[in-house]
């Protein structure tokens, strides 16, 4: 009895475990009789001296991985610009991110990731796992940085408008995470001007951070929304967060998202 019942365990778990129809061989498992006439189940043949008799030599194969899950993509294009948003930490701090690939690549601010350690993690809208993220590239002029998030599984992403395509007084909302508490966040406001680089020393009195020129916006930002995108009625990237005056919070500096192409363009071929 209890060797019958073994038997048909293993048999059981030859049919579960390695079902048919599948080609990937993992290996070779024998079933054999000692002398006593128990039953065994292994990954090697048995010594001469220990077999009482025949041995069955079976194939079994590796169950193929799950493919990964579709994610399900918002029409609404302010929600699927939620969806292709991120939280960026590490030790120093972080900021917001965001994916313009469906393979994980994806832009935030050089300030965001300047100081960044390995330790660097992304945290996708509605997960709770944390994925870890490798520093492609920073400008070297604008506050751009080109980042790869390693996660398996296709990305929502972003749509990059032209810059000269704006429209001044046009609605735009930003997406970030305020304070890195205030997780997948929006604000709205409208496209105010594109903002000359050389206005800084020449209306401001004070040097620019950066260079290029910059687009205005009055969406509320504070700390956190930094590296997050602006995005127009459509859902489609305008700009990215780098600056803000705390004083005139209506007051709002992004990076045009036609510098990620001149910035970034032989790693996005």
């Amino acid at each position: 009895m209890k060797r019958h019942f073994i038997m048909v365990l293993c048999m059981l778990l030859a049919g579960v475990l390695f079902p048919r129809g599948e080609t990937v061989t993992a290996g070779k498992a024998y079933i054999w009789h000692d002398r006593d006439g128990n039953v065994h189940f292994s990954d090697q043949p048995p010594p001469p001296d220990q077999s009482g008799g025949d041995i069955e030599e079976r194939q079994f194969k590796e169950a193929p991985k799950p493919e990964p899950k579709p994610v399900s993509i918002s029409n609404d294009p302010i929600e699927r610009a939620v969806q292709s948003t991120f939280r960026l930490t590490n030790r120093m701090g972080g900021g917001s991110g965001f994916f313009i690939n469906d393979e994980g690549l994806a832009i935030t601010a050089k300030h965001v990731v300047e100081k960044a350690t390995y330790s660097m993690k992304a945290e996708l809208a509605g997960e709770k796992k944390k994925y870890s993220v490798k520093i492609i590239k920073k400008s070297r002029k604008n506050d751009l940085a080109l980042i790869q998030v390693m996660i398996d599984r296709p990305t929502p992403y972003l749509e990059i408008r032209k810059t000269d395509t704006l429209v001044r007084g046009e609605p735009v909302w930003v997406v970030g995470n305020p304070l890195l508490a205030f997780r997948e966040t929006i604000t709205s406001g409208n496209f105010s001007r594109i903002f000359p680089g050389k206005d800084f020393r020449k209306e401001l009195k004070i040097k620019a951070p950066y260079e290029g020129d910059w687009v205005q916006f009055s969406a509320p930002v504070i700390g956190g929304n930094s590296g997050g995108p602006v995005v127009d009625k459509d859902g489609r990237l305008i700009g990215i967060v780098s600056l803000g005056f705390k004083a005139y919070n209506a007051i709002n500096l992004a990076v045009p998202a036609s510098y990620i192409e001149k910035n970034f363009a032989a790693q996005l071929q």
